[in-house]
């Protein structure tokens, strides 16, 4: 019998310079890919991608056209269960936002194209050493947009149909604030931001269309402006050790905060930085079994009076 082949996809990336190595994860990065060629991302493969697809792992969401206007960000759930070539021509036809969470690293079509995009970069840039990694699919209408937000992992993006405009920000006062972060990594918050048009004379501008790779660093605020044409991009989000001892180092503060105290800074070395992960992770480890022991176990008599009801 023959052996099971795997997909072959070459490297994706076309362009990276010494420039690239020293700006990657530290500021706003932008190259070429070839993964626009493959044909995964036709309309009729992404429709059976997503009837493969775990809905749980699946938002649709809509929204209005004024970017300062967080509130019309609307989850869309009854579009979670359509059939694929029925949502994507939802997508199509209206304004949506379908983000297909984990479909890189689960999908058995795209696992080896996710493969490919890690190793490269892996080779591309040495030292950078995930600890872990997802990636996801986004397929979005033309003239969806994203509002602003920051991402609490390092994220990078790869077009492969269509375009869209991202507008990148510093990632500090007063487009984001350590407090902002604290809510969000305390799932307190979501991660969309106010958002001041003035802001924009300070922001980097990448116009992404088919081919087109662009990273930032942690925690930099962006939004999102599609372009003109349904787009396809493929999403990377990484856990890093650095990005680890940032995320950890601000859960803490914002638990030292509401106990009452007030921290001063989110130093990421030093002994102070050490505790503060130390708390961190203990709380999380509290915050674990305590959610083991308020869940209800279904006994076997309820379950079995559950099966005679169906």
């Amino acid at each position: 019998m023959a052996a099971a082949t795997r997909t072959r996809v070459a490297p994706p990336m076309l362009d990276w310079s010494e420039d690239h190595r020293g700006e990657f994860a530290r500021g706003v990065v932008s190259a070429r890919h070839q993964l626009a060629r493959l044909p995964l991302f036709t309309d009729e493969a992404l429709a059976a991608m997503l009837d493969r697809h775990d809905r749980d792992n699946l938002d649709v969401c809509t929204m209005g056209r004024d970017p300062a206007e967080r509130s019309s960000w609307r989850d869309v759930p009854v579009c979670r269960h359509l059939p694929g070539h029925h949502l994507i021509e939802a997508v199509h036809q209206t304004r949506l936002w379908v983000h297909a969470r984990h479909a890189l690293d689960t999908d058995s079509e795209l696992k080896p194209v996710f493969a490919a995009m890690m190793d490269q970069l892996r080779h591309l840039n040495p030292g950078w050493a995930p600890l872990r990694a997802y990636g996801g699919v986004v397929i979005a209408s033309p003239g969806a947009q994203v509002f602003l937000h920051s991402d609490i992992s390092e994220t990078m993006m790869f077009q492969v149909r269509g375009s869209q405009q991202v507008f990148v920000y510093p990632p500090r006062d007063p487009w984001v604030s350590d407090r902002a972060l604290e809510g969000v990594l305390l799932g307190e918050a979501g991660e969309d931001l106010p958002y001041d048009p003035s802001w924009d004379a300070e922001a980097a501008r990448i116009d992404m269309e088919r081919g087109s790779f662009a990273a930032w660093p942690l925690h930099a605020p962006h939004r999102i402006r599609f372009g003109n044409e349904l787009s396809v991009t493929l999403v990377l989000e990484v856990v890093t050790q650095g990005s680890l001892v940032k995320n950890g180092v601000l859960h803490a503060n914002g638990l030292m905060r509401r106990a009452g105290l007030n921290p001063r800074n989110a130093d990421t070395r030093g002994l102070g930085a050490a505790a503060k992960l130390a708390i961190s992770r203990a709380a999380k480890t509290a915050s674990a079994i305590r959610k083991r022991r308020e869940a209800q176990p279904v006994s076997d008599m309820t379950l079995a009076g559950a099966l005679e009801q169906a």
